[in-house]
Protein backbone atom coordinates (compact mmCIF):
# COMPACT_ATOMS: atom_id res chain seq x y z
CA UNK A 1 0.00 0.00 0.00
CA UNK A 2 2.95 2.33 0.71
CA UNK A 3 4.37 1.68 -2.71
CA UNK A 4 1.21 2.27 -4.31
CA UNK A 5 0.27 5.80 -2.42
CA UNK A 6 4.56 6.65 -3.20
CA UNK A 7 4.05 6.42 -6.99
CA UNK A 8 0.25 7.76 -7.38
CA UNK A 9 2.10 11.14 -5.68
CA UNK A 10 4.79 10.93 -7.81
CA UNK A 11 2.45 10.95 -10.54
CA UNK A 12 0.62 13.73 -9.17
CA UNK A 13 3.69 15.74 -9.04
CA UNK A 14 4.62 15.04 -12.43
CA UNK A 15 0.92 16.26 -13.41
CA UNK A 16 1.24 19.27 -11.70
CA UNK A 17 5.09 19.60 -13.51
CA UNK A 18 3.42 18.72 -16.77
CA UNK A 19 0.94 21.81 -15.93
CA UNK A 20 3.36 24.39 -16.14
CA UNK A 21 5.25 22.82 -18.94
CA UNK A 22 2.03 23.13 -20.80
CA UNK A 23 1.54 25.97 -19.73
CA UNK A 24 4.72 27.71 -20.96
CA UNK A 25 4.65 25.83 -24.13
CA UNK A 26 1.31 27.68 -24.37
CA UNK A 27 2.64 31.25 -24.00
CA UNK A 28 2.72 32.06 -27.64
CA UNK A 29 -0.90 31.39 -27.39
CA UNK A 30 -1.13 34.00 -24.83
CA UNK A 31 0.61 36.85 -26.03
CA UNK A 32 -1.00 36.36 -29.60
CA UNK A 33 -4.54 36.61 -27.48
CA UNK A 34 -3.28 39.74 -25.48
CA UNK A 35 -2.13 41.08 -29.02
CA UNK A 36 -5.81 40.50 -30.87
CA UNK A 37 -7.02 42.20 -27.51
CA UNK A 38 -4.63 44.90 -28.09
CA UNK A 39 -5.77 45.34 -31.61
CA UNK A 40 -9.11 45.31 -30.92
CA UNK A 41 -9.56 47.78 -27.68
CA UNK A 42 -6.42 49.55 -27.85
CA UNK A 43 -4.69 48.44 -24.26
CA UNK A 44 -4.00 45.17 -22.59
CA UNK A 45 -5.82 45.02 -18.83
CA UNK A 46 -3.03 46.20 -16.11
CA UNK A 47 -4.14 42.69 -13.93
CA UNK A 48 -2.90 40.99 -17.34
CA UNK A 49 0.00 42.82 -17.64
CA UNK A 50 1.21 42.40 -14.03
CA UNK A 51 1.22 39.04 -14.56
CA UNK A 52 2.63 38.69 -18.17
CA UNK A 53 6.37 39.42 -17.03
CA UNK A 54 6.15 37.29 -13.24
CA UNK A 55 7.79 34.36 -14.93
CA UNK A 56 6.44 30.55 -14.41
CA UNK A 57 5.40 31.49 -10.68
CA UNK A 58 2.59 32.95 -11.96
CA UNK A 59 1.70 31.76 -15.21
CA UNK A 60 -1.96 30.42 -14.22
CA UNK A 61 -2.48 33.75 -12.41
CA UNK A 62 -2.06 35.73 -15.94
CA UNK A 63 -4.49 33.56 -18.07
CA UNK A 64 -7.39 33.24 -15.14
CA UNK A 65 -8.99 36.46 -16.41
CA UNK A 66 -9.39 34.69 -19.80
CA UNK A 67 -10.88 31.33 -17.92
CA UNK A 68 -13.20 33.25 -15.99
CA UNK A 69 -14.72 34.95 -18.80
CA UNK A 70 -15.09 31.47 -20.74
CA UNK A 71 -16.60 29.48 -18.32
CA UNK A 72 -18.77 31.83 -16.29
CA UNK A 73 -21.79 33.81 -17.46
CA UNK A 74 -21.61 37.43 -17.47
CA UNK A 75 -24.14 38.13 -14.53
CA UNK A 76 -22.06 35.57 -12.25
CA UNK A 77 -20.62 36.16 -8.74
CA UNK A 78 -17.15 35.48 -9.87
CA UNK A 79 -17.16 37.87 -13.04
CA UNK A 80 -18.63 40.91 -11.17
CA UNK A 81 -15.27 42.68 -11.16
CA UNK A 82 -13.68 41.24 -14.44
CA UNK A 83 -13.38 44.40 -17.50
CA UNK A 84 -16.62 43.97 -19.72
CA UNK A 85 -14.31 44.01 -22.62
CA UNK A 86 -12.18 41.16 -21.16
CA UNK A 87 -15.72 39.02 -20.66
CA UNK A 88 -17.13 40.15 -24.31
CA UNK A 89 -13.98 39.64 -26.45
CA UNK A 90 -13.11 36.25 -25.00
CA UNK A 91 -17.17 35.07 -25.38
CA UNK A 92 -16.68 35.62 -29.47
CA UNK A 93 -13.20 33.64 -29.49
CA UNK A 94 -14.15 30.30 -31.26
CA UNK A 95 -13.94 28.03 -28.28
CA UNK A 96 -11.08 25.52 -30.44
CA UNK A 97 -9.34 28.96 -30.46
CA UNK A 98 -9.15 29.13 -25.89
CA UNK A 99 -9.42 25.74 -25.66
CA UNK A 100 -5.60 25.64 -24.29
CA UNK A 101 -6.17 27.68 -21.39
CA UNK A 102 -9.01 25.55 -20.53
CA UNK A 103 -7.33 22.56 -20.90
CA UNK A 104 -4.09 24.13 -18.79
CA UNK A 105 -6.25 24.63 -15.63
CA UNK A 106 -7.89 21.11 -16.54
CA UNK A 107 -4.26 19.57 -16.28
CA UNK A 108 -3.50 21.60 -12.88
CA UNK A 109 -6.73 20.76 -11.14
CA UNK A 110 -6.28 16.86 -11.56
CA UNK A 111 -3.12 17.08 -10.25
CA UNK A 112 -4.31 19.25 -7.51
CA UNK A 113 -7.05 17.01 -6.75
CA UNK A 114 -5.28 13.40 -6.90
CA UNK A 115 -2.21 14.99 -4.72
CA UNK A 116 -5.17 15.85 -2.05
CA UNK A 117 -6.47 12.29 -2.36
CA UNK A 118 -3.33 10.58 -1.90
CA UNK A 119 -2.47 12.61 0.84
CA UNK A 120 -6.26 11.15 2.35
CA UNK A 121 -5.08 8.06 1.47
CA UNK A 122 -1.79 8.29 3.08
CA UNK A 123 -3.67 9.34 6.33
CA UNK A 124 -6.30 6.85 6.45
CA UNK A 125 -4.15 3.75 5.33
CA UNK A 126 -0.84 4.65 6.13
CA UNK A 127 -0.41 7.33 9.06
Amino acid sequence: MKSLIMFSSLFSFTVIVIAFIYSELKNNKHKELCNEFLEQYHYIPADVLAYQSSGILFTFQKDIFFLMAAIFNDDSFFVRNLDKNIYSFIKKQPSKKIFWIKAKFLILIFGFISLIANYIAFTIFIK
